[in-house]
């Protein structure tokens, strides 16, 4: 399932990744090979601070993503063997949708708690990359 989720969504967050490096100007290179700095000094130096907003976002977007993965792991296992694979999304839809009591107010209140759930995890990270964009 894990494999699954990275195949499909690599495409895009390279995409981003592409987006970001291609947004960091060629000027400093140079300056910075003027200067005598080797491959990795520019790497270390240029590209990856001025990179680190764009990865900010592939990891928000990733995170997000990977909690609500529903799709692959219905078709892949339903939840089975028991409900060894049963993430937080198809929970919500088997409770609201896939029982016989269908238990709306339930369901509801553990979209929410994801909803709160997704936004700490989002807060927080992009509270790290502010505090890395400052040091």
């Amino acid at each position: 399932v894990i494999s699954i989720s990275i195949w499909a969504q690599m495409g895009f967050y390279m995409l981003i990744l592409l987006a970001g490096l291609q947004s960091i100007p060629k000027d400093m290179y140079e300056a910075a090979d003027m200067d005598g700095a080797n491959r990795w000094q520019s790497f270390r130096g240029i590209t990856l601070p001025l990179l680190m907003p764009t990865l900010l976002v592939v990891l928000v977007l990733s995170v997000i993503r990977a909690v609500q993965v529903f799709d692959q792991v219905w078709v892949l296992t339903g939840g089975g063997p028991g409900t060894a694979t049963v993430y937080v999304v198809q929970y919500i839809y088997e409770t609201a949708f896939a029982n016989q009591t269908r238990q709306f107010g339930m369901a509801s209140a553990a979209s929410v708690v994801l909803g709160m759930v997704l936004l700490v995890l989002t807060l927080l990270q992009l509270r790290a990359g502010r505090e890395s964009d400052i040091a």
